[in-house]
């Protein structure tokens, strides 16, 4: 059954259809299950959401993928379709994987994670299985993005623009974080296309 729901999900999105209506591969852990909403029911505020309790950024396949904490972000919508914006440093390594994929995902925890987050905000995927060593599990979607059991919000987007920043035309202070090494970051502007919360 789940094998016939993504092939209709790849079919419906070949389509230009926006979303599909299955839920990821697994159910999350503690005993709750991922429940699909619209992405106009999403109940957090995206402020706090991202640049107070942070979300994990993850991208790639199942065997090839990598997570990071993002503060930056922005949620709307653009050319009529619901949209979520992250930024990422061209010295971070899920940055090679935003390139060559073409969906993101992103994902909200509950407050017991917050040290997780910090762990794998600050430790690169390059140097070993920083999500395992945050205590993170990893599920994927129909469509073979990766999401985790232990979050309860999971935004499923696929990519519809992307642009370098202009460091001549940010700001004063951040072209001086550029100038201190940190790579330029790229916009990446991506449908949503699948939303999961957990109850």
């Amino acid at each position: 059954m789940r094998r016939i729901a993504s092939v209709l999900c790849a079919a419906a999105l070949a389509l230009g259809q926006a979303a599909c209506t299955h839920a990821p591969v697994a159910a999350g852990t503690g005993g709750a299950e991922w429940k699909r909403i619209e992405p106009a029911e999403i109940a957090v505020n995206p402020i706090v959401k991202v640049g107070t309790e942070w979300m994990a950024l993850a991208a790639g396949r199942e065997g090839d993928m990598n997570a990071m904490t993002i503060g930056w972000g922005t949620w709307g919508v653009l050319w009529g379709r619901p949209v979520v914006t992250v930024y990422v440093s061209s010295s971070r390594y899920t940055y090679q994987f935003m390139e060559r994929n073409d969906y993101f995902t992103v994902t909200g925890f509950p407050e017991e994670y917050r040290q997780a987050l910090s762990y794998i905000g600050s430790h690169s995927g390059r140097d070993g299985d920083k999500l395992s060593d945050a205590g993170l599990t990893v599920e994927y979607t129909e469509l073979g993005n990766p999401i985790f059991s232990e979050a309860d919000l999971a935004v499923e987007c696929r990519l519809l623009y992307s642009q370098e920043l202009d460091r001549e035309q940010s700001p004063e202070g951040i072209r001086a974080m550029y100038d201190r090494g940190v790579g330029v970051h790229t916009m990446y502007i991506g449908e949503i296309v699948n939303v999961w919360v957990k109850e």
